[in-house]
């Protein structure tokens, strides 16, 4: 008899041993499960910060192209207008008005008869406008008139206008005439544009604008204005 009570207390306590290592077999588990879990959200969460990272850099990186391909093309235009400037006659100046943001001057802008009359300038939403009048029929050198209707063109967009000017006229030494719009004596003594053009395309991102800077020679200033 005793020895059966003995047989069923080494029984029980085997079971009640296996129970217990089961309980903590299926803890570990649980556990091992929930440290998993934890660590493929942190993995998630970082990768996902990265690609998100990323696609941003990509995206500015495509804007910031835009920007530079519009300041491009503005620039070429702007550097094509003025490099044509142009006197009428000796003694005066090609520059009508002469200011930080707009200038207006007689140029050999695509033509074998008068020169053009140049009209450029920033309207208010940042689009750079081109107005080009052809010398009125009947008029001849060197009193060309320009009351016709100008031909106007859209060079481009996103210009920002800032502190520093569009436009900045230089004499024959390199200095800047600073007191604008230029007075006659002043517009007499250019021989030179500096443009900067500031170019950023309105947009959430923190990106920088772009600025390009290129020094204009005006080569037809030493040359009669063509044969009207």
């Amino acid at each position: 008899m005793q020895r059966t009570l003995m047989e069923l207390r080494r029984r029980h306590a085997a079971l009640r041993h296996g129970h217990e290592g089961r309980r903590s077999e299926r803890g570990t588990q649980l556990l091992e499960l929930v440290i998993t879990v934890a660590l493929l959200s942190i993995v998630s969460a970082v990768l996902y910060t990265g690609i998100a990272t990323t696609t941003n850099a990509l995206e500015n990186a495509g804007k910031r192209l835009q920007n530079l391909d519009e300041a491009r093309v503005l620039m070429a235009q702007t550097s094509k207008d003025v490099r044509t400037a142009v006197r009428l006659q000796a003694g005066t100046s090609p520059f009508v008005l002469a200011a930080n943001n707009e200038a207006i001057l007689y140029g050999n802008l695509e033509t074998t008869t008068a020169p053009k009359k140049i009209h450029l300038y920033v309207d208010p939403s940042g689009e750079l406008i081109e107005q080009v009048w052809n010398a009125d029929a009947g008029s001849v050198a060197p009193n060309y008139t320009y009351t016709g209707t100008p031909f106007v063109r859209f060079v481009g967009r996103y210009v920002v206008i800032n502190s520093t000017p569009i436009f900045t006229y230089l004499d024959a030494n390199g200095n800047a005439l600073t007191n604008t719009p230029l007075n006659a004596a002043d517009l007499l003594a250019v021989t030179a544009v500096r443009i900067t053009l500031v170019v950023k395309r309105s947009t959430v991102a923190p990106l920088a604008p772009v600025t390009l800077v290129n020094r204009v020679r005006l080569p037809n200033m030493d040359y009669n204005a063509v044969a009207g």
